[in-house]
């Protein structure tokens, strides 16, 4: 029997992808190894081969802010007012009121029980649906039954016993 070809290649199938399997400039960090424009490519150069890295700072990518008066008087906020009002799904649904200390194996079991219940229910006639559907098959309207209309059924007769000559 022979190998198959994932176990005869260089990579061994699913291993994640290093430097030295891709193109000159792969760069792993934040994957701009080939973007046009200032500082792209790798940040640094491999010092004795493998073990070591430099970086050079020329080429380390930076992230330069806007002024403290700009972020101040734009119009996208990082927080969410606390008058902003909530939708119902939020405040009253399977996953809401997260408890203080944040998911307990208590909490996440009350709100899998509840999750399981509302979709049972979800999946599930409601009785007056039944109701409504035996009529359409049957073509008879249901009505309550009082006392007078109930007639007494006769008791079941007891079944024959076989005997041993009817048996042969």
């Amino acid at each position: 029997m022979i190998p198959t070809a994932v176990a005869r290649s260089r990579f061994k199938g699913r291993r994640p992808l290093q430097s030295f399997m891709a193109n000159k400039d792969y760069y792993k960090g934040n994957r701009q190894s080939s973007l046009p424009g200032h500082r792209t490519g790798a940040p640094g150069v491999h010092v004795n081969e493998r073990p070591g890295y430099k970086l050079l700072e020329s080429r380390v990518r930076v992230f330069v802010a806007p002024r403290i008066d700009e972020i101040l008087g734009s119009s996208l906020k990082p927080y969410v007012p606390a008058d902003t009002p909530v939708p119902w799904g939020a405040k009253h649904g399977v996953f809401a009121r997260m408890p203080a200390e944040g998911l307990t194996p208590a909490h996440f079991l009350k709100a899998a029980r509840k999750y399981s219940a509302a979709k049972e229910a979800a999946r599930r006639p409601k009785p007056k649906e039944v109701e409504a559907n035996t009529e359409a098959v049957t073509g008879t309207e249901s009505k309550a039954e009082t006392p007078a209309d109930v007639v007494a059924l006769p008791a079941p007769a007891a079944a024959p016993t076989p005997t041993p000559a009817a048996a042969a």
